[in-house]
């Protein structure tokens, strides 16, 4: 509101913009966050985090007899770019949810194509292997234990590359830098803002980098 003020000379009032956050499409939100990944995308990772939600009011903890706080976690499951620090794509949920499915989800959103993926064991499978193929995508996925069926997995569990796989640990670090600059709550109420409010985050995080890159 203040930037619009100072700026443009648009006098609004801090309740449209909210009102208009709730109205845009999820498109928009897929746009805007493609625009800060413009360029090629050498490795990627895929791992999911929580965030809080708001906590629940005093009146209500005391109609369910609880002293302490409830907290019902949001889900999301993100892809990165490893190499340049920026968040390529999100999915939340309000509930606990599959991985794998997400990954399909993330390769569509992806504006580039990327040579190489890495994941954690939760998301271990054959068929998602064959997909990475596919697409000319390399993958590593460390093998469930007595799970290695399948030619793909077969070849990763005879030859695992950990120099390559420990760069998955960056993403870890890029959840740690958003919830220090945002928190680690949600102040959306319904799923629509909340996914508006995690966008909002994600695209200003790679606003962030974009500038870092520009000037240092």
């Amino acid at each position: 509101m203040k930037f619009l003020d100072e700026f443009y000379g648009i006098k609004l009032h801090w309740t449209t913009l909210q009102k208009f956050r709730r109205r845009v499409p999820l498109a928009i939100w897929q746009t805007l966050l493609k625009s800060t990944n413009n360029n090629s995308i050498a490795v990627a990772a895929i791992d999911g985090t929580s965030l809080q939600r708001s906590n629940p009011s005093m009146h209500y903890l005391k109609r369910i007899d609880r002293e302490g706080n409830i907290s019902v976690p949001i889900y999301l499951n993100v892809m990165i770019d490893v190499v340049r620090r920026k968040f390529i794509a999100v999915r939340h949920h309000a509930k606990k949810s599959g991985e794998v499915p997400d990954v399909y989800y993330f390769f569509k959103q992806s504006p580039k194509e990327i040579e190489l993926a890495v994941l954690d064991k939760l998301y271990d499978s054959e068929g998602l292997h064959r997909f990475f193929r596919q697409r000319g995508t390399y993958s590593i996925i460390p093998v469930k234990k007595n799970w290695a069926r399948g030619q793909m997995r077969k070849q990763l569990k005879d030859c695992f590359d950990y120099t390559l796989y420990w760069q998955r640990n960056l993403i870890e670090s890029l959840f740690s830098a958003l919830k220090r600059l945002f928190g680690n709550h949600l102040r959306g109420l319904t799923a629509r803002t909340q996914r508006a409010e995690i966008y909002m985050r994600l695209i200003a995080y790679n606003l962030g980098a974009i500038i870092m890159e520009t000037f240092y």
